[in-house]
């Protein structure tokens, strides 16, 4: 029973905070970069994330970690893997405190990822492997949110590449930066998610929902 009044009692207290206006909300965008999509035969290869408290991001406050996993990794004719070189993994970050620092930044924060699927998939395994806990208040996924703009037009199906990070992006005029590196696409991400949100408000459209 008093487990279930817990569970309770945090539902409650999160609904609550999620009714504030959504710029007086704090937000943490995520970006991983692994070896393949299943975290169960791949690995994490570097994880990066920001706090945003709209419209400020904290660039300053950002963290970009590196994992070698206690090996040396085979790069063979290709000097990088996913903006790493073999440089990179020779600073090699503890995954345990590493996860354990995420979790305590997305405590009360909403967590931002271009494609929900992946990320939270990856974060769902980190807590069984490293008994590390992630409980945002709740997900935004940049790529969810375009998909639905986009299938508002019936007369113009999604065309395959239109939901990239990329592709999100240059519809709101932002530049365009190389893709695949941690940081990088955080920082891309978390731009997107602010020019969404700010062009929603301007059409009076909802703009959040969790």
């Amino acid at each position: 029973m008093a487990q279930w009044l817990q569970r309770l009692a945090h539902w409650y207290d999160r609904r609550q905070k999620l009714k504030q206006p959504w710029q007086n909300l704090r937000y943490v965008a995520v970006d991983i970069e692994s070896t393949g999509l299943d975290p169960k035969k791949h690995q994490i290869l570097s994880i990066a994330w920001m706090t945003i408290h709209p419209p400020v991001m904290h660039y300053g406050n950002a963290q970009y970690h590196v994992f070698s996993h206690g090996q040396e990794l085979e790069l063979g004719q290709s000097p990088t893997i996913h903006g790493l070189t073999e440089q990179d993994f020779l600073h090699s970050s503890e995954p345990k405190q590493t996860f354990g620092m995420l979790s305590r930044a997305l405590n009360d924060a909403v967590l931002v990822c271009h494609h929900k699927g992946m990320d939270w998939r990856f974060l769902k395994y980190i807590e069984s492997q490293y008994g590390t806990s992630f409980k945002p208040l709740a997900i935004f996924d940049t790529l969810a949110f375009e998909k639905k703009k986009l299938e508002k037009d019936p007369q113009q199906p999604i065309q395959g590449g239109q939901l990239t990070l990329s592709a999100c992006r240059q519809r709101y005029n932002l530049p365009d930066y190389h893709a695949h590196h941690a940081l990088t696409d955080t920082v891309a991400c978390a731009e997107l998610f602010l020019a969404q949100c700010y062009q929603a408000r301007q059409k009076n459209e909802r703009l959040l929902t969790f």
